[in-house]
């Protein structure tokens, strides 16, 4: 199967997933992920499959610092008319705050090879990790180590 294919096909069952969840109205979906690189591709692939059918689809990018996330980007989207879909990545974007602002979301886990040390994370990464638990608090968790092949995770936590 080639890269495309996994990626997409991956993307078209999540969306597929959220849709049982979000049929209609203006959705938000996060993006979520410690690599905001891979976050971003991730976002600009899902918001592609998303308009597949012809739903409109706007994109929007937000960085660490930005605290207006619900005034700037949230708001506006929600005061449109029809049915629409915005796809937001960025980084803590599960933060207690931000949870209430989608109506789905991802997390994107990315880990270093089976073998490889894993590297020391910066404290605010572990912070977020530790407070926020993205992973239990997303709808769909996608493991992204290798961007080419990614694959749904279950994360049951029985």
């Amino acid at each position: 199967m080639s890269r495309e294919n996994a990626v997409t096909d991956l993307q078209r069952s999540l969306r597929d997933l959220m849709r049982q969840n979000a049929r209609a109205g203006r959705v938000v979906v996060a993006v979520d992920g410690l690599d905001a690189d891979r976050a971003r591709a991730f976002a600009d692939g899902f918001a592609a499959v998303l308009a597949e059918d012809g739903t409109p689809v706007e994109r929007a990018s937000v960085d660490d610092a930005d605290v207006a996330v619900r005034e700037n980007v949230v708001a506006p989207f929600r005061a449109g008319e029809g049915d629409a879909v915005l796809v937001v990545d960025g980084r803590f974007l599960h933060t207690l705050e931000r949870r209430g602002l989608w109506n789905w979301s991802l997390w994107l886990e990315s880990n270093p090879p089976i073998g490889a040390p894993r590297p020391e994370l910066p404290d605010a990464d572990k912070r977020y990790l530790a407070t926020a638990r993205p992973k239990a608090a997303a709808s769909a968790i996608v493991e992204n180590s290798d961007p080419a092949h990614p694959a749904q995770v279950f994360g049951d936590f029985c």
